[in-house]
């Protein structure tokens, strides 16, 4: 039991570390109209096609999750694809965090 409490106790201070982990991006909407936004890079769920274009340039949509539903955020494809590279990374942080650990798990 120690062991399981111990192994809970270090990936939830991992989950805590990486938790407040910001995205930012420019947004392009299929009129024109630009801006920014951050988002939580635990929210992301993921990239899909926004069905318009900008420019002679199809847009996708970034779908983060908002409790039940979602909110979405139209993006070019050079901005969805440094979102999905952002994500990317820290993924690989995060595991290597997890092989890195010194964690001392005793038991009894």
């Amino acid at each position: 039991m120690k062991k399981i409490l111990i192994l809970v106790s270090f990936l939830s201070s991992l989950t805590y570390a990486l938790d407040d982990y910001q995205v930012a991006f420019e947004t392009t909407e299929c009129s024109g109209e630009s801006g920014f936004a951050t988002v939580s890079i635990e929210s992301i769920d993921k990239i899909v096609s926004a069905d318009c274009k900008h420019d002679g340039k199809k847009l996708q949509k970034l779908l983060v999750k908002k409790g039940a539903t979602y909110a979405t955020y139209t993006l070019t494809y050079k901005e969805a694809k440094g979102v999905m590279q952002d994500v990317k990374l820290y993924n690989r942080a995060r595991l290597k965090m997890m092989e890195n650990a010194n964690t001392l798990v005793i038991t009894k």
